[in-house]
């Protein structure tokens, strides 16, 4: 069930439910009538999928009907209403309108209808008085991708709050927008959206594969200049910052990366239909987007960085396009001749360290993936600039000070990993869409350590140097479980820097 609403008027009440069916996510509407609401009300619940018998069936008639369907379905005192677990039903069954579509309808008030749109435009708030009553509303102007056309939606009441809220609580560059079950209404000779009182449900930039999907085809058509992109329209966040937001967003921000992230593949085999990764199936690779199983691959970049600024360090994904840009060479060419050259594929081509200690601006999707896990975000680059004018005009913008970074006593570039069987439990496979992204799994110090109010100091250690000496031939054998040379282990110390001091002494002699 993927909507469920009351409706109350002149004494009696229906409660209306919207119900996706089939492995094809038809749409069918449901109705339990006023004297039967008591019986159901507490056993249909939003997002869950049941299985229904004995209802009575009518045509589906009358006005903003909220689905197509030719019948609609009403619940009786013997239906039965049992939950069961069905993962191939749609968890919302939008059933998306284009916008050509509803500029042209003639018949406004036919069908409800689902709309997806970025926000282009926005009003005030409209404060009136209607018989009496207070009224509220704001417009909004929504536009779709293919054809830059845009749609009027106009929110009332509780939407309208619950939009500028949102916007208030959690600033970004651009806001995607659905709205689901919304009425046509035709507004001095054009055709435009709003709410129903009831029945429409509102979703901003929520993490749904709807608006996700919609939000990287933003970034693919983008057309704004480097210095629209992050001088005037950019919203920027500190590395700090971007860690703590809590839901789907795209923002700016600059840093410099520190090291490549050499534990993840620097590219991967990519669907040429539509850039999701590709998984081995015998002898043919499966896409599981476009369902079909291909004989060749596109090779595509997805190169982990871990970028530092003045705040904090954060792991950022950086896809074909923008890397492609910075390096002057197609994936697939770089991978053809690093194999000509005998190079191990446990480790990256000398060309991508072409990134390290530069300082670069990012407009990066920051999107969560669990909230309960340790690091619930995967941060993925959708522009880089690397032109040193726009970067410093940036820095003078946001009043952005040069902070020096010591990797000897560092917390920010001691991020790398908590243990390799962290990195082991949590990698998963990259594409160019962000779709499957590899996720930065590594906790920041302050919440991993978790040490009370103790000073901690935080020290990188060549894992390399220290275990030159140890009962194994080469780092690659410690615990079975390191994959590089330049492994770098964080040692935790409690106390001031005399103790960092003292920790380092220990380390030099038993390196000797």
């Amino acid at each position: 069930m993927d909507r469920r609403w009351h409706r109350v008027g002149k004494g009696e009440g229906d409660a209306g439910i919207s119900c996706s069916h089939g492995l094809k996510g038809g749409r069918i509407q449901c109705t339990v009538k006023s004297i039967h609401v008591y019986l159901f009300e507490n056993s249909i619940n939003e997002g869950n999928v049941y299985m229904l018998e004995n209802l009575s069936v009518a045509l589906n008639s009358g006005k903003y009907k909220p689905t197509m369907h030719e019948f609609r379905m009403f619940f009786k005192r013997e239906t039965r209403v049992t939950l069961v677990e069905d993962s191939s039903i749609p968890l919302y069954g939008f059933s998306f309108v284009p916008f050509i579509e509803i500029l042209n309808e003639t018949k406004d008030d036919r069908r409800l209808v689902d709309v997806l749109g970025v926000v282009t435009g926005k009003g005030n708030l409209i404060e009136f008085k209607k018989e009496g009553k207070p009224c509220n509303y704001v417009v909004i102007e929504l536009e779709n991708i293919e054809g830059g056309l845009k749609l009027r939606c106009t929110l009332w009441e509780d939407y309208a709050f619950m939009f500028l809220k949102h916007l208030e609580d959690h600033p970004s560059e651009s806001y995607v927008v659905v709205l689901q079950f919304a009425k046509m209404k035709n507004f001095k000779g054009s055709v435009g959206v709003s709410n129903t009182t009831y029945n429409s449900k509102l979703f901003i930039n929520a993490n749904i594969p709807e608006i996700e999907d919609f939000q990287m085809s933003l970034s693919d058509h983008a057309s704004l200049t480097l210095e629209e992109e992050f001088l005037e329209r950019g919203v920027y966040k500190s590395i700090a910052d971007l860690k703590e937001v809590t839901q789907n967003s795209i923002f700016v921000t600059i840093g410099t990366v520190k090291d490549i992230e050499s534990e993840y593949n620097w590219c991967y085999r990519a669907c040429k239909k539509c850039s999701l990764g590709l998984k081995l199936d015998g002898s043919m690779f499966y896409c599981k987007k476009c369902v079909t199983h291909y004989s060749t691959f596109v090779t595509r970049y997805s190169i982990q960085l871990r970028v530092v600024d003045e705040t904090d360090s954060a792991s950022f994904i950086l896809f074909d396009k923008e890397a492609s840009n910075f390096l002057k060479i197609p994936a697939y060419e770089l991978r053809t001749s690093y194999i000509a050259k005998g190079g191990d594929k446990n480790r990256h081509p000398e060309e991508i360290d072409f990134f390290k200690d530069k300082k670069f601006l990012f407009k990066v999707q920051v999107k969560i993936q669990d909230m309960e896990s340790i690091v619930p975000y995967v941060i993925s680059i959708s522009r880089l600039c690397f032109e040193d004018n726009i970067i410093a005009s940036f820095e003078k913008k946001y009043q952005i000070e040069e902070v020096a970074l010591i990797q000897d006593n560092s917390e920010l570039l001691s991020q790398f990993t908590e243990s390799s069987d962290l990195l082991k439990d949590n990698l998963s496979v990259s594409c160019d869409n962000g779709v499957d992204t590899p996720s930065p799994l590594l906790p920041t110090g302050k919440t991993a350590l978790n040490m009370d109010s103790s000073v901690i100091k935080v020290l990188d250690v060549d894992l390399a140097e220290y275990c030159g000496n140890a009962s194994f031939d080469t780092p690659s054998k410690c615990k079975g479980e390191m994959h590089s040379e330049q492994t770098i282990v964080r040692v935790a110390v409690h106390g001031d820097e005399q103790s960092a001091k003292k920790l380092r002494k220990v380390i030099k002699e038993e390196k000797n």
